[in-house]
C-alpha cells in the first residue's frame, strides 16, 4: 500500500499543474482512506471473535440444559412409585377372597422385592444430586461415591460417575474429576456397565478439561472419540463445530 502511494507521487510530481498544496490534501485524504480501512478490518476481526465466543457459550449452556433435563428426569423416575401405594387400596378385601388359597400370590411379592430395591437406589441417586442441586459439594460428593460403592451396576451408575467428575471440577480438583470420567470410560470399554449412556457427556467433560488446561491435543481426540463413537448424539453437534466440521 505504501509504495502505491510512492508511486502515486512520483506521477504527481511530474504534472507540473499539481502544487504542493494540492499534493498533499490528495495524500492526506488517501491517508485517511487507509486508517478507515485498517479500523473497519479490526472491526470485523473483533465482530468475529464476538461471534466464536457467542457458539462456545451456546455450546455451554447446551450441555448444562442436558444435565438439568437428566435431572429433571431422574426426579420425575424416582417419584413415580411414591403413587404406587394407592392400587391396592382401591380393592382392599376382594383380591383376598380370590387369590385365598392359591400360591399365585407368592410371584407377585417376589416381583414387589425387585421394585422396592430398584426405588432404593433410585431415590439414593436422587439424595445425592439434590445435594448438589443445593450446592453443598462435599455432602452430594461422599453421596456419589457411596453411590457407587454400593451400586456399581444400575442404570444409574454411569450418571453417578458423571456428576461425581462434575463435583471434583467445580471443588476445583481437575485431576480426580479426569480420574473419575476416565474410570467410567474404561468400565464402558470391558462391558462392566449395565448401561453408558453418558459416556459422550463425559467424552465432552474431558475434552474440555483438556481444553482449559491447553493440551488441545488431548481435546481433539475427545472430540473425535464423540464423532466417531456417538455420530447422532447431541455432542456430537458441539465436537463438530470445535473441530470446524
Amino acid at each position: 500500500m505504501r509504495k502505491n502511494i510512492l508511486f502515486l507521487c512520483f506521477l504527481l510530481s511530474s504534472c507540473g499543474a499539481v502544487t504542493q498544496e494540492e499534493l498533499n490534501a490528495k495524500l492526506a485524504q488517501i491517508n485517511r482512506r487507509i486508517e478507515k480501512l485498517e479500523e473497519e478490518q479490526k472491526t470485523i476481526r473483533a465482530q468475529q471473535i464476538r461471534t466464536e465466543e457467542r457458539v462456545d457459550a451456546l455450546s455451554q449452556n447446551l450441555a448444562s440444559l442436558r444435565l438439568e433435563m437428566e435431572r429433571l428426569r431422574v426426579e420425575g423416575r424416582t417419584s413415580s412409585p411414591q403413587y404406587t401405594p394407592s392400587k391396592p387400596e382401591s380393592a382392599p378385601k376382594s383380591q383376598p377372597a380370590k387369590v385365598e388359597g392359591q400360591p399365585r400370590t407368592q410371584p407377585q411379592e417376589g416381583q414387589r422385592g425387585v421394585e422396592a430395591t430398584s426405588s432404593d437406589y433410585e431415590k439414593e441417586y436422587k439424595s445425592a444430586l439434590d445435594l448438589y442441586n443445593l450446592r453443598q459439594l462435599n455432602q452430594a460428593k461422599e453421596k456419589f461415591i457411596e453411590f457407587i460403592r454400593k451400586n456399581p451396576k444400575t442404570p444409574l451408575t454411569d450418571n453417578a460417575y458423571l456428576w461425581l467428575g462434575i463435583i471434583y471440577r467445580d471443588l476445583g480438583d481437575n485431576a480426580r474429576a479426569e480420574a473419575v470420567w476416565r474410570t467410567l470410560e474404561e468400565r464402558c470399554k470391558r462391558g462392566e456397565m449395565v448401561d453408558c449412556n453418558k459416556l459422550p457427556s463425559v467424552y465432552l467433560q474431558l475434552a474440555r478439561l483438556y481444553e482449559a488446561q491447553g493440551n488441545n491435543e488431548k481435546a481433539k481426540e475427545y472430540y473425535e472419540a464423540i464423532l466417531r463413537e456417538f455420530p447422532l448424539s447431541e455432542e456430537a453437534e458441539i465436537a463438530k463445530k470445535k473441530l470446524g466440521r
